[in-house]
C-alpha cells in the first residue's frame, strides 16, 4: 500500500513563519521538518507550489510546472553571495499571522537582480536545467507576460519571442526555487518524512500550459474558452463554483497520447514522493459550463477520459503514487474509476461525523483520513459552529479519531494541531478574497507524539 500507519501534517509553505513576509524554503522550513520528525510525523502534505495568477490561489496558477518565486529564501541567496547584506535587510518584514502581501512588491526585482548576478558567475547545473522543455516554455511565457505589462496572453500586443537574456533571468529564478526545494525534500527524506504534493485538475487560462498547448483545450479562434470548469450547486454554494478554467478537449488529449498530463505528472513526481490529484471525479464526469455564464448553475455533466488516461501515464511512468480527492457529489462511476486505478480516496471527519451512519471502524485501510482540509474551517471553528451540536467539544477528540482510524494515512492540518479558530482558516470556497493568507508566527515545540501504532 502507498501508506501504512502514517501520520501527516497539512501545511502549505507560504504558511511557514519567518521574517520575509511569506513562508519560504529556507531555515524556517528546515526547522519545521525537524519539528515533524520530533513529533513522530512521517508525511508533509503541501498545496500546489506554482505561482498564483488569480486571488493568490495555488489552484489557479501561471504554470503547472514552475515554482512560486515568492517561496525562494532571500537568506539562502545571501549565503550564495547573490544578495548584499543591505539588500537582505531590506527584504525583512515583521512576522504576522497572515502573509504580508503588500510588503512583497519589491521581491520580484530582488530575485531578478540575484538572477542576473548568478548568470554572470554561473551556477553548477543551470545549463542542463535551463534546457528542460517546461523551463524553456515557462521562461518564454513569463518574459512575454512581463514585456506585455502583465496582461493575459490573449491581450498581448507583442507576440514575438522575448530576448533570450530576459528568458534566462526567469530560468535562473526557477533554478533558485528548484535547488532550494530539492535541498528541503532531501532533508525531509533523510528524516524518514515523505512529501505529498498536489495537482489541480485544471490549468488556468492565463498560463504557459494553455499558451503552449491551445489545441488541448476548448478555446475559440481568439484563444477564449467557450467552455469552462466548475462544480454544480453544492454544500459550499447554492450557485455552484465557477472556476473559469478552460476545460480539456479530451479527444485531442487522447490523440496526443495524453502527453501533457504525462509530462505534468512526471514533473510533479520529481518534486514529491506522492501526489494528491484535486477533483478526481472530473476524470469520470466533469461539470462543463458555457464560457458566457456568470454562475455554474447552467452547466452539464460530460464524460471525462476515464481509465485510459491513467493507463497511458502508467505505461510511461510506472505505478502512480497518487491520492484521489474524491469528495463532493460522488457517483458509482467515480468510485469504480478510483478502484480501477488503485488510488486511495479521502475521508474528511468534519463531513463524515455529520452522517449518523458513519462508522470509523469501517474506513477502508487504503484511504486517507483528514480532520479537515484546506477548504474546511479549522476543527476548532467547526466545533463552534457544528461539532458541539453533535457532541464534540474538543479538537483533540477529533484528532484522536483520525489517528485511531484504520486509514493508512491520517492527515492533520497544522491549524488543528495548534487548535486555532476560524480566523486561521486557509480557504473558503466560493469566496473570492481573503484566502490563502494564514501563517504560523513560530515553529512550536513538540508537545506530543503523533506516531500511530
Amino acid at each position: 500500500m502507498l501508506f501504512e500507519g502514517d501520520t501527516g501534517v497539512l501545511l502549505h509553505p507560504t504558511s511557514l513563519p519567518g521574517k520575509w513576509g511569506i513562508g519560504t524554503l529556507g531555515s524556517e522550513a528546515i526547522r519545521f521538518v525537524e519539528w515533524m520528525a520530533d513529533s513522530g510525523i512521517t508525511l508533509w502534505q503541501v498545496l500546489p507550489l506554482s505561482p498564483p495568477v488569480y486571488a493568490n490561489s495555488p489552484y489557479q496558477t501561471l504554470s503547472s510546472f514552475a515554482g512560486n518565486p515568492l517561496l525562494i529564501s532571500p537568506e539562502e541567496l545571501f549565503k550564495q553571495g547573490l544578495l548584499s547584506s543591505a539588500e537582505l535587510a531590506s527584504a525583512e518584514v515583521e512576522c504576522l499571522p497572515i502573509v504580508s502581501r503588500e510588503k512583497l512588491s519589491g521581491r520580484t526585482a530582488m530575485l531578478e537582480l540575484a538572477a542576473k548576478r548568478a548568470l554572470k558567475c554561473g551556477l553548477t547545473g543551470f545549463e542542463e536545467f535551463s534546457g528542460i522543455p517546461w523551463v524553456r516554455e515557462w521562461s518564454r511565457f513569463a518574459a512575454g507576460k512581463s514585456l506585455n505589462g502583465g496582461k493575459i496572453w490573449t491581450l498581448w500586443e507583442n507576440m514575438t519571442p522575448p530576448p533570450l537574456s530576459c528568458q534566462l533571468v526567469h530560468s535562473m529564478i526557477q533554478f533558485f526555487f528548484h535547488t532550494q526545494w530539492k535541498h528541503l525534500k532531501n532533508h525531509c527524506n533523510s528524516l524518514g518524512i515523505r512529501i505529498l504534493g498536489d495537482i489541480s485538475i485544471y490549468a488556468a487560462h492565463d498560463s504557459s500550459d494553455v499558451f503552449f498547448n491551445k489545441e488541448l483545450f476548448k478555446l475559440d479562434e481568439h484563444g477564449i474558452p467557450f467552455a469552462v470548469a466548475g462544480v454544480p450547486p453544492d454544500y459550499f454554494s447554492k450557485t455552484g463554483q465557477l472556476w473559469g478554467n478552460p476545460v480539456y478537449d479530451w479527444n485531442a488529449c487522447f490523440r496526443s497520447g495524453y502527453r501533457w498530463w504525462t509530462r505534468r505528472t512526471a514533473a510533479a513526481l520529481e518534486l514529491f514522493d506522492a501526489v494528491r490529484i484535486d477533483h478526481f471525479r472530473g476524470f469520470a464526469e466533469y461539470w462543463e459550463i458555457p464560457g458566457s455564464e456568470k454562475t455554474a448553475v447552467n452547466g452539464k455533466w460530460e464524460k471525462g477520459p476515464g481509465i485510459a488516461l491513467f493507463k497511458k501515464m502508467e505505461e510511461k511512468l510506472g505505478i502512480l503514487p497518487v491520492v484521489a480527492e474524491d469528495l463532493g457529489l460522488i457517483t458509482p462511476s467515480v468510485l469504480e474509476l478510483r478502484k480501477q486505478c488503485g488510488f486511495p480516496g479521502m475521508v474528511v471527519l468534519q463531513f463524515a461525523l455529520q452522517n449518523p451512519r458513519f462508522s470509523l471502524s469501517e474506513i477502508d485501510p487504503v484511504s486517507v483520513i483528514y480532520t479537515g482540509t484546506h477548504d474546511n474551517d479549522t476543527t476548532a471553528g467547526w466545533i463552534s459552529s457544528v461539532g458541539n451540536q453533535l457532541g464534540f467539544n474538543s479538537v483533540d477528540t477529533v484528532i484522536e479519531m483520525a489517528l485511531s482510524s484504520p486509514a493508512g494515512l491520517a492527515v492533520l492540518p497544522m491549524q488543528d494541531i495548534l487548535e486555532l479558530g476560524s480566523s486561521a482558516r486557509m480557504n473558503t470556497p466560493s469566496v473570492a478574497s481573503g484566502n490563502w493568507n494564514w501563517r504560523m508566527t513560530k515553529i512550536p515545540r513538540p508537545r506530543r507524539i503523533y506516531r500511530r501504532s
